[in-house]
């Protein structure tokens, strides 16, 4: 069985770059009130209940307070758009050492042409100091110089031939100074530049790297949050969730027309039958299907769905992928998971339909135990997102907040 692949609909909000100070500063409100949120639901006896049964109406007693559940969310947002920013920062970084490694190769390629043309003129230049002590040595025989001299016509005497010649090259000179002079300005505009440039790197990188440690504290007081047990009693009530995603108001499309009231009641059966919290599963198969908008194949929290597969399967009822799911659920959550202990038969859509064959790939599960609380879902565990459990927690703590709301 492979990891599945979290479905999420919908993309990130958009963000600006804002200085660090300021993504700094929101610690001060955002996670102080989440620090408190550590203390969240305690692991609950891992006694399996024989049959699904109607979960009561009756409202269990809430162990996540309201501003508890509204501090997550907060702060799972505030983590979101850090992460989006620090995407941004990440690429503007690049962009400025890009940008540094360009007028460094400028500033190199114009010092070689500065120093070629200095050494040009200073050429020209000997050239025109060796032409005028020759001339001066040999000022009574112009023959001697007009043959020192080429390329110049019509000059009858050494003497006109010498100035004629000098004064091409003093010429020449005056060009080349001028390029010079406009090298070398534009070499200092170039240091002048880059100078600038590894002032902006260094703001991006200072700011990049506080945001990081902004944002590595924030993820770990939500993992301190989010260390709530798969396994366990409910603690919301089938009325609650659904009257929540009701007041969400989204269109969803489920097999043979089913309400989502009776899917939400399926995930208290299922999830009571196999001592899984219900509430979570739910949340999860809010993310993995976003929210219902398109799951008329009743797999509802990614199972098989997976880069290098060829497509997630369908289960026969709805039903059956809720039970799917749910047990799936336990074989990560419950280290003492067996088939012989579930209360019903392990799913044949996922382990196949020989019961002998079904149970021993159940009881043989690869993640088996390895994901006890939902805060370490993700990072290949049930999904490869690295943010996967905070999605799914913010989902809950959305219903835990609007539970304590409404009642």
């Amino acid at each position: 069985m492979l990891p599945a692949r979290a479905l999420v609909a919908g993309a990130l909000v958009s963000v600006f770059l804002v200085p660090a100070s300021a993504a700094v500063a929101q610690e001060s409100s955002t996670t102080t009130s989440s620090s408190t949120s550590t203390s969240t639901t305690t692991p609950r006896s891992s006694s399996t209940t024989g049959s699904p049964s109607s979960t009561s109406s009756t409202e269990p007693p809430s162990t996540v307070p309201k501003a508890l559940a509204d501090a997550f969310v907060a702060l799972a947002n505030q983590v979101s758009q850090n992460q989006a920013m620090l995407a941004q920062l990440n690429t503007q970084v690049e962009q400025a050492t890009q940008r540094l490694a360009t007028i460094a190769a400028e500033i190199d390629a114009t010092q070689q042409k500065l120093d070629a043309t200095r050494a040009e003129m200073e050429r020209i230049r000997q050239i025109v100091r060796d032409r005028a002590a020759y001339i001066y040595r040999h000022a009574d025989t112009p023959g001697n110089a007009v043959a020192d001299i080429q390329r110049v016509q019509d000059i009858n005497s050494g003497k006109k031939y010498a100035e004629s010649a000098t004064h091409t090259d003093n010429t020449k000179v005056d060009g080349l100074q001028k390029l010079s002079n406009q090298l070398d300005a534009q070499h200092k505009q170039l240091e002048q530049s880059r100078a600038a440039q590894q002032a902006e790197k260094d703001r991006l990188q200072n700011a990049k790297d506080a945001l990081e440690a902004l944002t590595t504290h924030q993820k770990k007081l939500l993992d301190e949050a989010g260390a709530i047990p798969v396994m366990g009693d409910a603690e919301l009530t089938p009325e609650q969730v659904t009257a929540w995603f009701d007041a969400r108001n989204v269109k969803y499309r489920l097999s043979g027309g089913i309400s989502i009231g009776d899917l939400v009641l399926m995930y208290f059966e299922e999830g009571k039958a196999e001592h899984v919290r219900p509430e979570l599963a739910f949340a999860q198969s809010i993310i993995e299907t976003g929210s219902f908008g398109n799951a008329l194949d009743n797999n509802y929290s990614g199972i098989g769905a997976c880069d290098s597969c060829e497509g997630e399967p369908a289960f026969p009822s709805p039903r059956d992928g809720v039970r799917g799911q749910i047990q799936l659920l336990r074989n990560y959550g419950d280290p003492t998971s067996r088939a012989a202990n579930l209360a019903n038969p392990p799913s044949p859509t996922i382990y196949g339909n020989d019961p002998v064959a079904a149970a021993r790939l159940y009881d043989t599960f690869f993640a088996k135990g390895r994901t006890p609380t939902w805060n370490v879902m993700g990072n290949g565990n049930w999904a490869t997102d690295p943010g996967y459990a905070q999605k799914v927690l913010t989902i809950y703590f959305q219903m835990v907040s609007f539970a304590a709301k409404h009642d």
